[in-house]
Order: C-alpha cells, then structure tokens, then sequence
C-alpha cells in the first residue's frame, strides 16, 4: 500500500482499535461501496469521500 491510502488505514485503524482489522476493512470489497474496496477507492482518487464516510461512522448515529 502507498501512502496515498495512509490516512484511510489510520483512520480505520483508530474507529477499530485494530491495524489487521483496518487492513482487512481495507481490502474487502463492501456492499456501502458498490462492492469495491476501500484501497480501490482510493486508488480511483476518491480518498475524500471514503474519510468523509469514515468519520461519520467515527461520530456514530448523533453525529
């Protein structure tokens, strides 16, 4: 992994508690985004929108 999807791990790593959880998250494809994974999101330049999601789930269901 490059560091372009750095502050995506990072911050998967902080919401789970767990780098080889956020490196699993990092790698599976999800249904929420249109079955690719987060790294191909990444990689497709749409970084921003992957943390922006990221963090709403960080502030839970109040935030």
């Amino acid at each position: 992994m490059g560091g372009i999807g750095y502050e995506v791990l990072r911050t998967a790593e902080q919401i789970s508690g767990d780098r080889k959880k956020a490196l699993a998250w990092y790698r599976q494809p999800l249904p929420i985004l249109d079955h690719q994974t987060p790294e191909q999101l990444v990689n497709a330049s749409r970084k921003t929108a992957l943390l922006r999601y990221l963090r709403s789930l960080e502030a839970g269901p109040a935030g």
